[in-house]
């Protein structure tokens, strides 16, 4: 629409082919892309391939949306290790664990071997099994099978089920030993 918008308005003369017709519209389609990306990257960050898949999703070509996006990176308005800096400080004050984001990372389009510092930088001298520990803490305990589901609802923010099931044990038996459950 954006595009159609465009061609409508423009005070250019009409194209007098096919071909200039489609070239117009090719290149309107590109600055269009570009002014949407700007609008999306002025509330938040963007791995490259999260931006073009919506690029792409609000009708643009993926054309326009990597030339955009190429423009983008050229320009530093998108920088994929620098929303992976973000993203994974965000997720881990989430309580999220380092599986869970390599793997939401990887869905953007970002892997953690490409971000400089992992884990060093990120996870502070505070092991797993401590941050595992404070999620549960905040979770009341479930009545009905409480180790498969507290096991599980570690396993869902990213912790290996080792640390998983060691803390779940450990956590609970503090729990029957203070009569908590």
């Amino acid at each position: 629409m954006p595009v159609a918008r465009k061609l409508e308005s423009a005070d250019s003369q009409e194209p007098q082919s096919h071909a200039e017709l489609m070239y117009k519209i090719r290149e309107l389609g590109i600055t269009c892309a570009w002014e949407r990306l700007v609008d999306m990257v002025s509330r938040r960050e963007y791995s490259s391939k999260e931006a073009e898949d919506k690029l792409v999703r609000d009708g643009f070509t993926r054309d326009c949306a990597r030339r955009a996006i190429e423009k983008a990176i050229t320009l530093r308005i998108i920088n994929d290790e620098r929303f992976a800096g973000s993203f994974i400080r965000m997720k881990l004050s989430a309580g999220w664990g380092p599986v869970r984001i390599e793997r939401e990372l990887a869905h953007r389009g970002v892997t953690l071997s490409d971000v400089a510092g992992w884990p060093e930088e990120f996870l502070d001298d505070e092991n797993p099994e401590d941050r595992a520990l404070e999620l549960l803490e905040r979770k009341r305990i479930p009545e009905k099978n409480p180790y498969q589901k507290l096991v599980r609802f570690l396993c869902s923010k990213g912790y290996p089920i080792s640390v998983c099931t060691s803390v779940v044990s450990d956590y609970l038996s503090r729990a029957r030993e203070d009569g908590a459950f």
